[in-house]
């Protein structure tokens, strides 16, 4: 038995013992061996209950330690994703933005065809 619980039995005997008054000494003496043992017993109940308190608060805590983890990484992804998304979109976009300069604002016009231009007569240049 550990030292708390050997202090807490010593207290709790000498809490309840005073109270049991009137007994010869024969019968004090098995009085007070049921009571320690009794006492005993409950103290060792009392320190077990206690660490499995202490054992359920530490896995509820843990729980919530991993939930919380499992929700970041969740949102982590989730980010991740839409990032990846945005890259796409703006990636397209430059692609678009490129090729629109290429092209004309205005819708393209057939093209005129032009007479073929006449040769012109030369004059003859004139000698100094």
């Amino acid at each position: 038995m550990s030292e708390d619980n050997k202090k807490l039995t010593d207290q709790l005997v000498q809490a309840i013992l005073p109270k049991l008054k009137g007994l010869t000494e024969k019968n004090a003496k098995k009085v007070l061996n049921e009571t320690e043992k009794s006492i005993t017993s409950v103290v060792k109940k009392y320190s077990k209950l206690i660490a499995e308190q202490e054992k359920e608060k530490a896995k509820a805590k843990h729980k919530a330690e991993k939930d919380a983890k499992k929700k970041a990484e969740k949102a982590a992804k989730k980010k991740e994703k839409e990032a990846k998304k945005l890259a796409k979109a703006k990636l397209l976009a430059a692609l678009i933005a490129k090729e629109k300069p290429d092209a004309p604002a205005a819708p393209k016009k057939a093209p005129v065809v032009k007479a073929p231009a006449k040769p012109r007569a030369r004059a003859p240049k004139a000698k100094k």
